[in-house]
């Protein structure tokens, strides 16, 4: 998928179980992003337990940019998405849905790397971590004040974004106008298809190839026919061509 995801990269801030930063791992890679931060919790993407949950993701906990603080972290990215439940202080930004946040999260990612940021498993973030943030992105779910596991939490994340950049990159394919067939392509269909009829019998009308080859091409050409569509009738004519070498 050619999309911004690789410019994506998901901060864990503090995090407590080594197992969540494993598992967390592979949801990013299930979604196409390969980039990790790790704030504080030292030592914990070298566990056991990180590796196991990790499931063939333990380049990323290898590769991961350990910081100390959440400031060293964001320093080079454009944008920075918070992720919540939900917020104590008025003065932070508002809780935003996904339909909000991710275009202008794909917007900014053209531009530079942008964090996807989660705090630790039992206190979220604090307010002034928060604040950090560019704009706070909470999922929704089926109830008002979900808590969801981080690893659970970033997986959900993780695929919003894969989706958004999917529909993206399908809406620009269909987009695209199909690559039509060139003139030479045209010009050996109908070499290929009037030797088959010739060597089996036919006869233009009036003696006149050229009368047929000209029908006949206008006939093609008002199929608006896709390369793909000339090069199916090929395999065909070819088809029938080595079944007539076969019977000679």
């Amino acid at each position: 998928m050619n999309s911004w995801l690789p410019r994506l990269e998901v901060v864990l801030v503090r995090p407590e179980t080594p197992g969540n930063v494993g598992a967390a791992c592979r949801a990013m890679r299930n979604f196409g992003i390969d980039r990790l931060c790790v704030v504080g919790s030292t030592g914990i993407t070298a566990t056991k337990e990180a590796r196991a949950l990790a499931h063939a993701c333990e380049d990323m906990l290898e590769n991961a940019r350990l910081c100390d603080t959440l400031d060293e972290a964001l320093a080079p990215q454009v944008m920075a998405i918070g992720t919540a439940n939900r917020i104590r202080k008025g003065k932070l930004p508002p809780l935003r849905g996904p339909e909000d946040v991710l275009p202008e999260l794909e917007s900014r990612a053209s531009t530079g790397s942008c964090a996807l940021v989660f705090g630790p498993e039992s206190t979220g973030m604090t307010d002034q971590e928060l604040a950090r943030c560019t704009l706070l992105l909470k999922m929704p779910t089926a109830v008002e004040q979900p808590s969801l596991n981080l690893s659970q939490a970033v997986l959900t994340v993780a695929q919003a974004c894969w989706l958004r950049a999917r529909d993206a990159d399908r809406d620009r394919l269909e987009t695209l106008a199909p690559e039509a067939p060139t003139h030479a392509e045209f010009e050996l269909l109908l070499d290929q298809v009037q030797g088959l009829m010739e060597r089996n019998g036919f006869r233009p009308y009036a003696g006149d190839p050229e009368h047929y080859r000209l029908a006949a091409r206008r006939s093609l050409l008002r199929g608006n026919f896709e390369r793909r569509d000339l090069r199916t009738l090929l395999t065909m004519v070819k088809f029938l061509e080595h079944k007539e070498r076969r019977q000679g």
